[in-house]
């Protein structure tokens, strides 16, 4: 029999997780909900990938009965309604089975009876368990056997990424599962004992004094980096690119916050000279011959751009999970009016049309200027095992490709600041240049991907116009965008 709610719980699986990287963080998310950060569109976007997965594994053990409540307020309600149909005989899988125990709740993606035995299986969009999900894994055991129901076993279940998709999707397939039953048993004092500490921790008067440090960026980027980092000065060491963040912490805590705290034999570092330099006049660094020599490497103005989705699902036989295709293409070159895009037709879509589309763009220009050339490279070497019929147009194509990003990955231009991972929208945004969306305002690559992947899923969704009309935009937008920063290389090279 499991526990009911006597009052209302302290930590969740999220809250824990948070404790664990940090207290500090635990205890201003209780008492200092207002000064966190805004979620960025890359965590929004990846917390929706995590629950289409987790609704996607329901395949896994079908016919189960949904426990989860209307909104995570209500979470309590969740846990009684668990309760009441473990009891019931004829329900043997369960769906976001919700448990309490000593103030802590959580909800588990999968809990199913085999042989008259509960199992538990919680569900990662991941293609591999990290250290963080198995202190997920101990914590969600402890709370489900503290609250009074046994488990035979503990599973996660999380994506097989060589998996290749044959006819339908095949669930079994797709995922891995893993026990993990020996090791969340191993952990169970411990975890009570953690659990302790941190409900300790939000019932402070004040915020626990914990410095800034690795754990501000691992394993996830905390919400809180904004009050904590406050007093960072503006050229602070964090801006260096190419060294560790263990070694720019070790730095700020031995009190060389700023680049101008350095020692010269570290300022002066052949490797690092150029940066610190930047940052400490804060002016821009151009080497205008290597720059020069870079743009001469493709004299065409032509910019070209492949727009990119990676289900982790796979939607097309011999595709794997999280493997990128294209849904469309945008060019412009100077004298352009207004950037040329093609989106691929969502209600039919067609996986080889849409490369031989993208082929078809790309054919008028002996070089193409792109962003992200790594990326779009993988994409035509799977499109090659794809098609071989079209193994040598794609080979040309990805032959043409020159990234407007090297010059700054290659150090021919440096400016104060500039952080990985960059996108023509960062630098423009930067440099102060005429640009069509900064980040702000502008779609980001995995909203654009998620939102595709709706449209294809659900062809006849009354919304799909608007949702076509916005990825429109965006295609129009990021296309510009790198046309005005091949234009923004070429105008650094004229300037005094």
């Amino acid at each position: 029999m499991t526990e009911k709610p006597k009052k209302k719980a302290i930590l969740s699986k999220s809250t824990f997780i948070k404790g664990m990287q940090c207290p500090k963080a635990l205890y201003l998310h209780k008492n200092r909900y207002f000064l966190r950060d805004p979620l960025s569109a890359e965590q929004l976007a990846r917390f929706s990938r995590g629950t289409d997965v987790g609704i996607y594994a329901q395949n896994l053990f079908p016919g189960g009965v949904d426990a989860s409540p209307k909104t995570h307020f209500q979470m309590a309600q969740s846990v009684v309604k668990t309760a009441a149909l473990i009891q019931q005989p004829e329900v043997n899988v369960i769906y976001e089975a919700a448990f309490e125990h000593e103030e802590v709740i959580v909800a588990l993606d999968i809990l199913y009876r085999e042989n008259n035995q509960w199992k538990g299986v919680e569900v990662k969009s991941s293609r591999g368990i990290s250290e963080t999900y198995r202190w997920d894994a101990a914590l969600q055991y402890y709370v489900i056997t503290g609250s009074g129901l046994e488990l035979e076993d503990f599973s996660v279940a999380y994506i097989n990424e060589d998996y290749k998709r044959q006819g339908g999707v095949d669930a079994h397939q797709l995922f891995h599962m893993e026990s993990l039953l020996n090791l969340v048993k191993e952990r169970r004092e411990g975890i009570a004992q953690k659990v302790q500490e941190l409900k300790d921790v939000t019932r402070l008067k004040n915020s626990p004094p914990v410095p800034i440090g690795v754990q501000c960026n691992h394993p996830y980027p905390c919400d809180f980096r904004g009050h904590c980092w406050k007093k960072v000065p503006a050229d602070s060491v964090f801006l260096i690119e190419g060294i560790s963040e263990e070694q720019k912490f070790e730095w700020y805590h031995a009190g060389m916050a700023s680049v101008d705290d350095l020692p010269a034999g570290i300022a002066n570092d052949r490797e690092w000279s150029v940066q610190i330099q930047s940052i400490k006049e804060k002016k821009v660094i151009v080497d205008k011959p290597a720059l020069a020599a870079f743009l001469q490497t493709c004299e065409t103005a032509q910019v070209f751009q492949p727009f990119l989705f990676a289900p982790v699902v796979p939607f097309f036989d011999n595709t794997s999970p999280y493997q990128s295709l294209p849904f469309g293409t945008g060019k412009t070159h100077a004298g352009n009016s207004a950037p040329e895009i093609k989106m691929e037709n969502y209600a039919a879509f067609s996986l080889e049309a849409a490369v031989t589309n993208m082929l078809e763009a790309s054919k008028s220009s002996k070089c193409l200027w792109v962003v992200g050339a790594a990326k779009i490279k993988e994409l035509l070497a799977n499109c090659k095992i794809l098609y071989p019929l079209l193994e040598n147009d794609l080979e040309l194509l990805s032959g043409k490709l020159k990234d407007l990003l090297a010059p700054l990955e290659r150090g021919m231009v440096v400016y104060p600041g500039m952080k990985v991972p960059l996108s023509a929208e960062k630098i423009l945004k930067h440099f102060g240049a005429e640009s069509a969306e900064f980040p702000e305002k502008c779609m980001i690559p995995e909203q654009a991907d998620a939102l595709f992947q709706k449209l294809i899923s659900n062809p006849d969704w009354e919304n799909n116009a608007g949702i076509a009309d916005q990825l429109e935009v965006y295609m129009q937008s990021k296309t510009d965008n790198l046309y005005r920063l091949l234009q923004l290389w070429t105008n650094l090279l004229s300037e005094v």
